[in-house]
């Protein structure tokens, strides 16, 4: 078998354990991987990854010993108004590794695990998309966005009042600030994996008060 043919393999055999995680499994024993991605752009059938960021958890603790973080280098020099905000030169990643070699790490890492992240559906497209690029489109996966799952809390009236009467509104920011979480900075994608993991803590307990506690719990109020 090709070396191309065999990562391929690989990664497929992977992806598909996506799908197996048990709906019965107490949130608060699932594994999940926590991530943040930065692109070129916003643009997924143009733009590129150049950052991915990710923490695993095992319920509400985070593994600090089990991360991944990677500089990407994208396969055209096209870059948007999005360097202005993540602060990615074309020459930061003039010498990092490429999709071919990204993408199987990190399909290693969150092999298992339930994927999180804040709007996660743009980093979800962009992987996707760079999967379909490679030849391996990604089957269905359970994935939770943190930002819905505060927008649910908030409509069942929240379990702890003085965060959810801080939660007009549902950016990341504005949640780290509601629930008193401090990151060292922002706009790098371990850096922002990482304060979403913090965010997806208090949510597991008050997703728990609230009577959600499996990934059945989850799917049947429509938030996996």
């Amino acid at each position: 078998m090709s070396p191309g043919k065999g990562w391929r393999a690989h990664l497929l055999m992977l992806i598909r354990a996506f799908a197996r995680i048990s709906e019965s499994e107490c949130l608060f024993e699932t594994a999940y991987t926590v991530l943040d991605a930065e692109m070129t752009g916003l643009a997924v059938e143009r733009d590129e990854l150049l950052a991915i960021g990710a923490v695993r958890m095992i319920g509400p603790r985070i593994l600090l010993g089990e991360r991944f973080y990677t500089l990407i280098r994208p396969s055209l020099p096209r870059w948007g108004g999005s360097v202005t905000i993540h602060g990615i030169r074309p020459e930061d990643v003039a010498t990092a590794p490429d999709l071919t070699q990204v993408l199987p790490r990190f399909a290693d890492f969150i092999n298992g695990t339930v994927l999180i992240g804040h709007g996660v559906e743009v980093d979800r497209r962009f992987l996707e998309r760079a999967a379909q690029r490679l030849g391996l489109p990604l089957p269905p996966a359970r994935w939770i966005d943190t930002g819905r799952v505060a927008r649910w809390l908030v409509s069942q009236h929240g379990t702890f009042a003085e965060a959810s009467a801080d939660r007009g509104r549902f950016g990341l920011e504005e949640l780290l600030e509601a629930y008193g979480i401090d990151v060292p900075a922002r706009h790098h994608a371990l850096a922002d994996a990482f304060a979403t993991a913090q965010l997806w803590q208090r949510l597991l307990w008050e997703l728990t008060a609230a009577g959600v506690r499996t990934m059945r719990d989850l799917r049947l109020i429509g938030l996996c």
